[in-house]
């Protein structure tokens, strides 16, 4: 679990700087309306600029909300740490970022911040829930609007990177010869299955559908999944999603429609499998996937240029953790691009809607 998590870190890292006045928008500003003791105590310093342990609490909470229940219950304590490091270098880079801008004296007109502001109303069903909204979150207009130009400073700087990006038709071509199989659809199968606890349950309906009863009606009255109820009808499913126990035996019936394969043992249960219809493989044509490929190839050399530049502008920056962060792996090293040494994912996270303890701080300059 951790492994694929670390694995496209840096990606993640980037994608949460560049997006990362949503969560602001929707988790930094609750802290104006309570406990100001938490919001003093320093998570890290970024060139004498503090990230509290409370914002820190609250973007983390905004991050892992984009991650289900079922993969949180798989990460050990090891594993939400990491996420929090995530969180935090990811609040790093944003106010390394909004730095440079500033010191780049990159400029916003009133009308672009009022259009952003707009865009968020419109969420809203009216402009009075907005209001309404505001102020149960204790938001102030006026640091929504702060909130928006510093969103907006960075979105410039980071445009004023992309201009030089141009993708010539001669690596659209390379990328298309080298990576095929991403522009190709895969064989389609159209089945109706049924699915039983038990082999002597499945075998005694298996012969009754080979003796010509309907396929749908008994897989209403007898199958246990849940397409049960529509006549075990599973609608289209790719070759390539096909369960690993079946597919050798779906595949062998492609030219043989309406055949039935033998019962098959898929996890604690047993199954089988009625082919309807299939849909041959398909692969786009070079020119179909001209503008796919451009998309890909632009959004890697953006990200490539963003991670550069961050690390350009770290490399000159003070940045100081606090030690307690520091004694849970949180902010020290290995870096956010090196793995852990943990692969343990067994452990149930902790419980994410306490406030952490503020730790003393004590500080450690980046190297």
């Amino acid at each position: 679990m951790l492994r694929g998590l670390r694995k496209n870190l840096n990606i993640i890292i980037i994608i949460v700087v560049v997006a990362f006045f949503f969560t602001i928008f929707y988790g930094t500003f609750t802290r104006r309306s309570q406990n100001p003791s938490q919001s003093a105590a320093a998570a890290a310093t970024v060139n004498n600029t503090v990230i509290t342990i409370y914002d820190l609490e609250n973007q983390f909470r905004n991050f892992i909300s984009q991650f289900d229940n079922k993969y949180l219950n798989e990460l050990d304590e090891k594993g939400i740490n990491y996420l929090k490091r995530l969180t935090l270098e990811s609040m790093i880079n944003n106010e390394l970022l909004y730095q440079e801008a500033k010191s780049r004296k990159i400029k916003v007109s009133n009308n672009e911040i009022n259009s952003r502001l707009n865009e968020i109303k419109a969420n809203f069903p009216s402009d009075r829930e907005f209001q309404n909204y505001l102020q149960y979150q204790g938001i102030r207009i006026n640091d929504l609007k702060e909130s928006i130009k510093r969103d907006l400073m960075i979105t410039h700087l980071t445009n004023s990177l992309y201009e030089s990006i141009v993708i010539p038709p001669e690596d659209i071509n390379s990328y298309y010869e080298e990576n095929k199989s991403l522009f190709s659809t895969p064989t389609q199968y159209h089945l109706y299955q049924m699915t039983f606890p038990s082999q002597e349950e499945a075998e005694k309906i298996y012969k009754r559908v080979n003796l010509g009863e309907d396929f749908s009606s008994l897989a209403k009255s007898n199958s246990i999944d849940s397409y049960a109820s529509n006549g075990g009808d599973t609608g289209w499913i790719s070759e390539n999603a096909l369960p690993n126990e079946s597919r050798d035996y779906i595949i062998e019936l492609k030219d043989k429609l309406g055949s039935i394969t033998p019962i098959i043992k898929v996890g604690n249960n047993y199954q089988f499998f009625k082919l309807i219809e299939t849909k041959p493989a398909e692969e786009k044509t070079l020119e179909e996937s001209q503008e796919e490929i451009k998309a890909i190839i632009e959004n890697e050399q953006k990200r490539v240029k963003l991670e550069h530049l961050i690390a350009e502008i770290r490399n000159k920056s003070k940045i100081e953790y606090s030690e307690s962060l520091l004694s849970l792996g949180i902010g020290s090293e290995p870096l956010p691009t090196e793995p852990l040494e943990s692969e343990n994912s067994a452990a149930t996270p902790p419980n994410l809607s306490e406030t952490t303890e503020i730790p003393e701080v004590t500080s450690k300059s980046n190297p």
